[in-house]
């Protein structure tokens, strides 16, 4: 098959991004992250997320595609299941559900190389879940949210993210001298792992980036909206990132 033409199938009469919403355009596939965290790092630059501590800090991969360990702080979560979404062995699409056991280790069925997400498909948890593997938290849903609170993503094998959106705020005070500091870090496994942190500004409050033109990220990256507190920011923070996952010619 050719290049997946972004064409609507409604021409004008449905806007474009609802007909990809609702899957009637192929090869399109609208993505969004929320990250958010109480605790914001303020010694080193971290990505949102259930696991981020005060002093920050980047999130940790696996160096090779694992079995996942999920299990529940509540032994009674006997009636939940959680879809872990996320790449395989060389960054291929994959996905799970988990049929948790309260406080006994669940272990997948599937190896992840990473986890995009953990959501809950069956029930309503009491208890934080988390997907763990050799002591290393890769993922965790806090209780009473139901899904994971993450600003990072890795693009799937065979595939190109595009960012339409991004917004993040925190409660830094414009009285304080406080603010936050924010940049995108991405990591190309493709091409030996080069690094290259972009987009970096600061901001008290909030912040909403202008997005003319879709920013790309090309298949197997790893990205991370990372934030750090300077001046003895607040502790909590969240980030709202959305775009477009279209599949790579055949």
């Amino acid at each position: 098959m050719g290049t997946y033409s972004s064409a609507t199938r409604q021409g004008a009469y449905e806007p474009f991004e609802l007909q990809v919403a609702r899957g009637q355009v192929d090869g399109h596939e609208n993505l969004k992250f929320f990250g958010y965290t109480v605790a914001l790092g303020s010694t080193a630059f971290g990505p949102l997320w259930e696991g981020l501590t005060g002093s920050g800090g980047s999130y940790a991969y696996p160096a090779s595609a694992v079995v996942m360990t999920l299990t529940s702080s509540s032994a009674s979560e006997t009636a939940v299941s959680i879809l872990v979404e996320g790449l395989g062995a060389g960054y291929v699409k994959l996905s799970e559900t988990v049929a948790l056991n309260g406080t006994a280790n669940v272990n997948t069925t599937n190896s992840f190389l990473r986890i995009n997400r953990l959501s809950t498909v069956v029930g309503n948890a009491v208890g934080n879940v988390t997907a763990i593997n050799g002591g290393v938290t890769y993922a965790k849903i806090t209780a009473g949210i139901g899904d994971t609170q993450m600003s990072l993503y890795t693009v799937p094998a065979g595939f190109t993210f595009y960012q339409t959106n991004f917004t993040a705020g925190g409660n830094s005070s414009v009285t304080s001298g406080a603010y936050v500091k924010k940049r995108t870090y991405i990591v190309d496994n493709v091409n030996g792992g080069i690094i290259n942190a972009q987009a970096q500004s600061v901001f008290v409050q909030a912040i909403a980036l202008p997005i003319t033109f879709p920013v790309k990220f090309t298949e197997k990256t790893d990205i991370q909206w990372q934030f750090q507190g300077a001046g003895g920011a607040g502790a909590a923070a969240y980030a709202y990132i959305s775009g477009v996952l279209i599949k790579n010619p055949d």
